[in-house]
């Protein structure tokens, strides 16, 4: 994107001028082909091939709005970094959470397999006590004169 070409009020003809917009737009961009990168007028001089005095006093029209450029870009990257911070709790706090649902599910599992050993043993008590050479002989359920079940 040609963000220092595209909001430069003038069509420029001057081969220098326009240099120093399209050193702005990679620079920018974050793809410098001859500097290290860095926002500065001093590197926008150096991706412009031109030297710094040439930025900084031939053209200061230039250097100022390529510097304001990089200060909304500085904002938007630190607007976008306040707003990350809650994305970046809420992939802490689902982190936490799939540990926590990690849990739980073994947890089932685990109530799961005591539920059914315990029912396999209950059966096989049962079995037990109704055989025909049952020891213990279980006591019957009476229904009082209220209605209430006793034992």
């Amino acid at each position: 994107m040609k963000t220092a070409t595209a909001s430069w009020p003038a069509s420029e003809s001057d081969p220098q001028r326009m240099a120093i917009l399209e050193a702005a737009d990679r620079l920018l961009s974050g793809t410098p082909q001859r500097s290290t990168g860095n926002l500065s007028t001093v590197q926008l001089a150096v991706e412009a091939d031109v030297k710094y005095w040439v930025v900084a006093q031939k053209h200061p029209d230039l250097r100022d709005h390529f510097q304001q450029l990089v200060l909304h870009a500085r904002r938007t990257a630190a607007e976008f970094r306040d707003n990350h911070e809650p994305f970046t709790r809420l992939q802490r706090d689902h982190l936490a959470l799939k540990k926590h649902c990690t849990g739980l599910e073994e947890l089932v599992r685990t109530y799961a397999q005591v539920i059914n050993e315990l029912t396999l043993e209950n059966k096989a008590l049962r079995e037990a006590a109704f055989s025909s050479s049952a020891t213990v002989t279980p006591l019957g359920r009476r229904v009082s004169d209220t209605g209430d079940l006793r034992c």
